[in-house]
């Protein structure tokens, strides 16, 4: 993917926006309502600018996702003011546009408001023979359509089931059952009695390659092969593609899909979730995203060019750094959508920029 017939423009205006203090241009922004009011822990230790060694108007070049807008430019407005010589500047086109330009050699940094797609991370790998190098800087939001939302699963109002078990999904949606266990077809499988023992299952999803999709696929799954027969749906107009799913259960009672919250409607229930066999199932709250207790819970990333063994270059190292201070985090807070890092996480993130 080539970026550069269109970069230096939007650079331009970018780079006079963080210089000036004024706001990102229109087709940056990626509106969503304010989801919650937590605060970054206190316990998060606070930003001291090290030393970073520049000419004057160096370039630091930031290219992701749209999603992170407020936030990444925050960020760099932050870092702005630590390194007045460094020019900052913000690409924030869509989260498919990040590691491509790590590839291509145009970004220091990519904020990605998910994992690294296959086709991505294996053209970089191609590339260059070793992986894009991750840090997560943010969980993803509740709810937030467009906004890296936690990942649920939804059946049908009337459907009696308690909870389902990341094992059980995987019996239900694979081929190659990398959690162990047979195909699950109905819903007697899973113990429902009655006219719901013999029901079978109507498993909906997207097609691949999708962000939610592979989420799902990576975290449920293990990485492992879809199975044949799911509905793979579209979005209609202005409905969201898990919206339709949702629409259809009513005629699909034996129907699941996983979803976002923002696609729960009058003919659906959200099933609260388990990681393994025997934990509690749980359901989606702040609280329980926040503290990652949902096993669902998402975080979004940073994703630079660093060969293994080699030290991060100090503006890039510096820049990572005030992303998971205090202060980095006091600016994912306050935008009140996606939610700050808990303090141990922080902690795991900054060792592995040494």
């Amino acid at each position: 993917m080539n970026f550069a017939p269109s970069l230096l423009s939007r650079r331009t205006l970018l780079c006079v926006a963080l210089a000036c203090g004024f706001a990102v241009p229109a087709f940056a922004l990626k509106y969503a309502a304010v989801e919650h009011h937590l605060k970054a822990d206190p316990a998060i230790p606070a930003w001291k600018p090290g030393p970073v060694e520049s000419v004057p108007e160096e370039e630091l070049n930031l290219v992701g996702a749209d999603i992170m807008d407020e936030i990444t430019l925050g960020w760099a407005k932050l870092f702005r003011q630590a390194y007045p010589r460094l020019s900052v500047t913000m690409e924030a086109r869509a989260s498919g546009s990040g590691v491509p330009a790590l590839t291509a050699g145009i970004a220091h940094l990519a904020p990605v408001g998910r994992e690294a797609l296959p086709k991505e991370h294996d053209d970089f790998v191609k590339k260059f023979g070793y992986e894009p190098f991750a840090i997560k800087v943010a969980t993803g939001s509740l709810g937030s359509l467009g906004k890296t939302a936690t990942s649920i699963v939804l059946v049908a109002k009337s459907n009696p089931i308690s909870g389902l078990t990341f094992k059980q999904l995987d019996q239900i949606y694979s081929s190659s059952h990398n959690r162990g266990g047979e195909a699950i077809t109905t819903w007697g499988q899973l113990g429902l009695k009655g006219e719901w023992a013999d029901r079978p299952i109507h498993p909906y999803g997207l097609k691949p390659p999708n962000g939610i999709e592979q989420f799902f696929k990576w975290k449920v799954l293990n990485n492992g092969e879809w199975r044949d027969g799911i509905q793979n749906v579209k979005g209609q107009g202005f409905t969201h593609a898990f919206t339709v799913a949702s629409n259809d259960m009513h005629t699909q009672l034996g129907g699941i899909t996983y979803a976002l919250l923002a696609n729960v409607t009058d003919d659906v229930r959200v099933v609260p979730l388990a990681e393994k066999d025997g934990d509690p199932f749980i359901a989606p709250t702040i609280d329980t995203v926040y503290h990652h207790v949902y096993p669902l819970s998402r975080y979004v990333y940073i994703y630079v060019n660093r060969p293994p063994g080699a030290k991060l270059e100090p503006k890039i190292k510096e820049f990572l750094k005030a992303v998971l201070s205090k202060q980095g985090q006091d600016i994912v807070a306050a935008e009140g959508v996606f939610m700050p890092l808990l303090p141990e996480v922080v902690k795991e993130e900054l060792a592995k920029l040494d």
